[in-house]
């Protein structure tokens, strides 16, 4: 693969991350009641980041140009310590642990659409359910990573006294 490519990738990877990061962050604000109106949700969020991402991007490639400066990459290295630093192992802890909490069809059905990132047909085929049935355990799976997830982690301002 070639650099490139793999620059690519990552940026492909990171404004995925982002979109739903943002989505997970601010879901209360979610009001609709279909699938269809959860993606154009969704869309829009990625299409937010996108913009943001390019406009960014833009700025920086013309100052690095105009400058001459070389931007150093980042190693998996340097990439473990920013999750070490970040404090992420503890969430990740979080969110295994919640995930092995959940009944068995809710994780079978999460892990298929999320981790194995299956789309809900094929969900519904392995599970042998409806596809309506698959969309339910996987919405309640999530709800129940994220009622997990609030109740476990508390902000800077509830930790003080």
């Amino acid at each position: 693969m070639t650099r490139t490519t793999t620059t690519s990738l990552r940026q492909a990877r990171d404004l995925t991350a982002e979109t739903f990061a943002q989505a997970f962050e601010h879901r209360r604000r979610f009001r609709g009641k279909t699938d269809a109106e959860a993606a154009g949700w969704l869309y829009g969020i990625a299409r937010h980041q996108l913009s943001r991402y390019a406009r960014r991007g833009a700025v920086s490639r013309k100052a690095v140009a105009r400058l001459g400066i070389e931007v150093p990459t980042v190693s998996e290295d340097d990439l473990e310590r920013i999750v070490e630093l970040a404090e992420l192992t503890e969430l990740r802890q979080q969110v295994a642990a919640a995930f092995a909490e959940l009944p068995p069809d809710q994780h079978a059905a999460l892990r298929l659409r999320v981790v194995d990132e299956r789309d809900y047909g094929d969900v519904a085929a392995i599970l042998g359910v409806s596809e309506q049935t698959a969309r339910a355990r996987v919405s309640r799976a999530l709800r129940r990573l994220a009622d997990s997830l609030e109740t476990n982690t508390t902000t800077p301002m509830e930790a003080t006294p």
